[in-house]
This record gives C-alpha cells, structure tokens and sequence, in this order.
C-alpha cells in the first residue's frame, strides 16, 4: 500500500525557488525515499525550497529529523526552507513539539512570496 508522494515541480518563470508537493505520510517508512528526493533537489542547485505540506496528513518524529537535517543544510548554504499549508494535524504537531519556532511556516501562497521576492 503506497501512502507517500512526492511531487518536485520545475521553477514558474519570476521565482526564486522549488516548490515540492508532499503527500500522504512522512515517517520511518517513508522518510529515506523524501530525504534522498529533496538532498538530490539540493545537490542541483536549489537553494530555496517550499515544501507545500496540505496533503500530508501525518508526520512522525523521523519525518521532522528529515526537515531539520534539510533546514540545518539549506541554512549552511545560506537557503531557506518554507512549509506552505500544513494541514491542521500536522502543524498541532509542529506546535506541540516546539517547532513553530524553528521552522518558518507560512499559509498563504501570497507569503511565499513575500519572502523570496527580490529586494
């Protein structure tokens, strides 16, 4: 039974980043297949991500350890990571856990690009 997508879509004229598509559930089974994914988006080139998180529907303590190993790398290469619309279950987790202060979620795809648009 497959309960994880993921969908890397190619940069829209005008922007700055990748946006990436994860679906389903990210955690111990999934994880490795999404980190080698988004490390190989990395190893092109991209150095800002958006990460559209309102199809995932559970995330687990691995899948979190994935998104921070991402941030830490993107940050060292002065990148950025972005989640876009978690969906209420999994952005409670984030909460709980601390990492709404660690992560920079936005809700709108109009906060998106607030943050990547030229200067």
């Amino acid at each position: 039974m497959k309960n994880y997508d993921l969908t890397i879509h190619e940069s829209q004229p005008g922007e700055t980043f990748r946006r990436v598509d994860v679906i389903g559930c990210l955690d111990s089974h999934t994880v490795v297949g999404f980190e080698k994914s988004l490390h190989g988006l990395l190893d092109e080139g991209a150095c800002r991500v958006v990460l559209s998180l309102s199809d995932l529907s559970y995330i687990s303590s691995a899948g979190i350890s994935a998104l921070m190993g991402l941030t830490h790398r993107l940050r060292k290469s002065s990148g950025e990571l972005v989640l876009l619309q978690p969906t209420d279950k999994v952005y409670r987790v984030f909460r709980t856990l601390g990492f709404t202060n660690i992560f920079k979620i936005v809700e709108s795809e109009a906060e998106v690009d607030g943050i990547f648009s030229p200067s």
